[in-house]
């Protein structure tokens, strides 16, 4: 049984991260925090810089070139958004990673 609890929950865990078949990953984090709140859905990256500054790092997806994930970093650089978009509409964003996002894990 806490085996079954145990797969749900890192299947659920994951979901947050992933939207079709290719995943968005960057370490520790992945939390619908106070920091990822800060950007709205459908906004576009030059409204999020105006929140977080520059971004520090930018992937598109290769497996969908409509599709980027935009790396802003908070907590003195600490820390990152990754905030994930589409036709440059932002669509999920998440906060606590510890290092730039990356679709290259996920291949």
């Amino acid at each position: 049984m806490r085996r079954v609890a145990l797969i749900l929950g890192m299947a659920a865990a994951l979901s947050g991260c992933m939207e079709g078949a290719t995943a968005v990953s960057g370490s520790t984090g992945g939390g619908q925090g106070p920091e990822a709140r800060k950007l709205s859905s459908g906004m576009s990256p030059a409204q999020a810089e105006g929140i977080f500054g520059l971004d520090a790092g930018y992937e598109r997806n290769p497996a969908n070139w409509d599709e980027a994930c935009i790396s802003y970093a908070y907590d003195g650089g600490a820390r990152y958004v990754h905030a994930v978009y589409r036709n440059d509409r932002l669509v999920r964003a998440t906060d606590g990673h510890g290092t730039i996002c990356t679709y290259g894990d996920a291949l």
